[in-house]
């Protein structure tokens, strides 16, 4: 078995125990079976293996979500607003920032510096001023129009 599809067997055991409630507590857990995982992969694991958390507990959905870049996200992402000349602030609903954050990752539009993500709120930083006006373009692109002055 690949090490891909032998981390992805071990976070579906780990999910089915019911053991762990953070992210952290899931790295922890892959660490101490001899896998060492950052959080942006376990986040693509979650996605790829459809587990999201359900009133603090992590749930393996029904239908195992696609690829991030064959799903219409737009229905997770709530609003944004800029802050700055060089930062957009998105809301998302309830645990799906890190997911959408991947998916703007894997977009690779160049004037995206980086995405940085929490819980429910993402920082997308650019590269200047015309870059962010670029980047609120496509945000509306791929989420619809959300932006809120």
């Amino acid at each position: 078995m690949a090490a891909k599809e032998d981390r992805q067997a071990a976070i579906r055991r780990l999910v089915a125990e019911g053991t762990v409630a953070t992210q952290a507590q899931m790295r922890k857990a892959l660490k101490a079976r001899g896998m060492a995982v950052d959080q942006s992969t376990l986040s693509r694991d979650f996605i790829e293996l459809g587990i999201r958390k359900v009133a603090g507990k992590y749930i393996v959905d029904a239908v195992v979500a696609p690829p991030v870049g064959d799903v219409d996200l737009s229905a997770l992402v709530v609003r944004w607003t800029t802050c700055g000349p060089h930062q957009i602030v998105m809301h998302t609903t309830i645990g799906q920032a890190q997911g959408v954050s991947i998916a703007i990752d894997q977009k690779a539009e160049p004037a995206i510096v980086a995405t940085l993500a929490g819980d429910d709120t993402i920082l997308v930083l650019t590269k200047s001023r015309r870059s962010q006006a670029v980047v609120l373009r496509r945000l509306a692109q791929w989420f619809g129009d959300k932006h809120e002055a």
